[in-house]
């Protein structure tokens, strides 16, 4: 059974390349070397995420996915179990809605939005990042390079 969640888009493993954020001023946290791979998540959501302006969610690191999936198994294991990308889904939309974004005065806006570091998510931030004005936005931990 399928659902209409929030804000994401088709479980399909795509490669992507995250810009480098070196001029723009971001929480410190040296990213990894290692390569991650990205998926698009399971659901479509057509009015996108308050906290980014409406926009959506268009891809997400596998370690973020699995860092989701067990947050969202300690909310609701039964429902987890039995929709996992729904789950997901759910998950991060509750991490989401406390994302800001990092553009300083004379930046572009919308290229990089961060959110406090999730307790849940082994204290760390969720940073969601365009790389482009107006292009898709991965999600992904700061130390996940695509």
């Amino acid at each position: 059974m399928s659902y209409a969640c929030p804000s994401v888009l088709g479980m399909t493993p795509v490669t992507a390349t995250t810009p480098s954020t070196a001029s723009r001023t971001t929480p410190s946290t040296a990213p990894s070397t290692a390569p991650n791979t990205t998926t698009a998540p399971a659901h479509r959501d057509g009015s996108g995420h308050p906290a980014l302006d409406g926009a959506p969610v268009a891809h997400l690191t596998d370690t973020l996915r699995e860092a989701l999936l067990g947050l969202a198994a300690r909310l609701d294991p039964a429902g987890t179990a039995a929709e996992p990308d729904w789950a997901v889904c759910t998950a991060l939309r509750l991490v989401v809605a406390g994302a800001y974004d990092t553009a300083e005065p004379g930046e572009e806006p919308g290229l990089l939005y961060v959110t406090p570091p999730v307790a849940e998510l082994g204290s760390r931030p969720v940073w969601l990042e365009r790389t482009r004005p107006g292009g898709p936005i991965t999600a992904r931990f700061p130390a996940d390079r695509c």
